[in-house]
C-alpha cells in the first residue's frame, strides 16, 4: 500500500520487456552473431578461390571446389541445429549457447593459424558451422525465455533486426579491412588480411560468450 492507502503495482521479479537493461547482453550477442556468422562467408570463398602463385595463399578453387569445400560446414550447421534440443535438455539451452560460441571462436583462431591445407579450412568449417547451427538453434530460446511471455513477438524480432544489422555492419568492416592488406603489385588482399578478419571473428565470438555469461549473473 502507498501513501495514504493507495495500492502500489510491483513488477513481476524476473522477466523484464524486450527492451529492458536486462536484455542488452543478449541483443551485444545477437550482433556479435551477426558478424562472425554473415560477415565471414563471402571472405572466405574469396581465400579459397584466390590464386596461390600471385598472392602467395589460397587454393585456386573453382566454384564447384568452393562449394564442395564448404559442404561440411553446412553439413555441421545443419547437425548443429538439429541437435540443439538434444544438447539442452541435458545442459539447459544458456549453457548450450555458451559451448556454441566457444567453439565458433576456437575454429576461427584455427582458421587464423592453420589455413595452408585445404583438409585444414574443411575441417574448421566443420566445426564451425557445428558452432553456427546450435548458436541458431538455442540463442532464440533464450533470449525469449528471458522476455516477458507478452512480449516474446518483439524480442524475437528484436534479435533478428539485431542480428542482420550485425552481419551489414561486418560486411563493410571486414571489406575495409581486407582493403587494409591490399598489395598493389596484385590488387589483391594480403594474407595478413584474412588473418586479422579471422581474428577479429574469434574476438567478436568471445566477445559474445562473455555477455552471454554476463546475462547468466544478471538473471541470477
Amino acid at each position: 500500500m502507498g501513501a495514504g492507502g493507495t495500492p502500489q503495482l510491483r513488477a513481476p521479479r524476473g522477466r523484464t520487456g524486450a527492451g529492458g537493461a536486462d536484455h542488452a547482453p543478449f541483443y551485444c550477442a545477437a550482433f556479435l552473431f551477426g558478424v562472425f556468422y554473415f560477415g565471414s562467408q563471402a571472405p572466405n570463398s574469396t581465400f579459397y578461390a584466390a590464386d596461390p602463385e600471385a598472392t602467395g595463399y589460397g587454393f585456386g578453387l573453382s566454384a564447384l571446389s568452393i562449394s564442395l569445400v564448404l559442404l561440411p560446414g553446412a553439413v555441421g550447421s545443419v547437425i548443429g541445429s538439429l541437435g540443439t534440443a538434444a544438447v539442452a535438455k541435458r545442459i539447459g539451452y544458456r549453457p548450450t549457447l555458451m559451448v556454441a560460441f566457444g567453439l565458433v571462436a576456437l575454429t576461427f583462431l584455427q582458421f587464423a593459424l592453420l589455413h595452408d591445407e585445404i583438409w585444414q579450412m574443411a575441417a574448421g568449417s566443420a566445426f564451425t558451422g557445428l558452432g553456427i547451427g546450435l548458436a541458431l538453434g538455442a540463442m532464440p530460446t533464450v533470449i525469449v525465455e528471458a522476455s516477458d511471455p507478452s512480449r516474446s513477438g518483439i524480442t524475437a524480432a528484436l534479435y533478428n533486426n539485431i542480428k542482420t544489422v550485425g552481419g551489414a555492419v561486418a560486411g563493410g568492416v571486414f571489406a575495409s579491412l581486407l582493403g587494409a592488406f591490399l598489395v598493389e603489385s596484385t590488387g589483391e588482399p594480403g594474407e595478413g588480411g584474412y588473418e586479422a578478419l579471422w581474428l577479429v571473428a574469434s574476438a567478436a565470438a568471445l566477445i559474445a560468450l562473455a555477455a552471454t555469461v554476463f546475462s547468466r549473473r544478471r538473471e541470477g
